[in-house]
């Protein structure tokens, strides 16, 4: 199972990630001064919508849940998101992983003792939060 992020405007643009590679960014983005707003349900974007009383309006009553399919992650929080990720990227120390766990490292007892994400994924998901808004989608 993985995740597929997917461009609000332009939904061709996606970015398929496993599962302990985008808890690792979302870890590696908290180290490095993201303050996650949290990602509202999709269906609050559909203009048929009727959001219920003070929900929408009201951010503290959005969960900040970023691991749930159907879930979009607004513009300013992507940007913040894309943000503290290159602040990782320039204080990323580079670590040599081998080819066949090439998103992240485990110790080893397998247990996700400090995800080390590749330093192409990171590149990656710094450009793809820098194009905005996207959806969460499981795959």
């Amino acid at each position: 199972m993985s995740f597929r992020l997917r461009n609000q405007r332009v939904p061709q643009r996606t970015l398929i990630l496993n599962i302990p590679t985008w808890y690792g960014i979302l870890e590696l983005a908290e180290r490095h001064g993201w303050n996650p707003m949290g990602a509202i349900l999709s269906e609050w974007c559909e203009p048929d919508f009727a959001a219920p009383d003070g929900d929408f309006e009201n951010p503290q009553s959005w969960e900040i849940n970023y691991w749930e399919a159907g879930r979009l992650v607004l513009l300013e929080d992507a940007l913040n998101l894309a943000d503290a990720l290159e602040g990782a990227y320039l204080d990323y120390e580079p670590m040599r992983l081998p080819s066949l766990r090439h998103y992240t490292c485990f110790n080893g007892n397998l247990e996700l003792e400090r995800s080390y994400i590749g330093i192409g994924t990171l590149q990656h998901a710094i450009q793809f939060c820098q194009l905005g808004a996207f959806y969460i989608e499981k795959t």
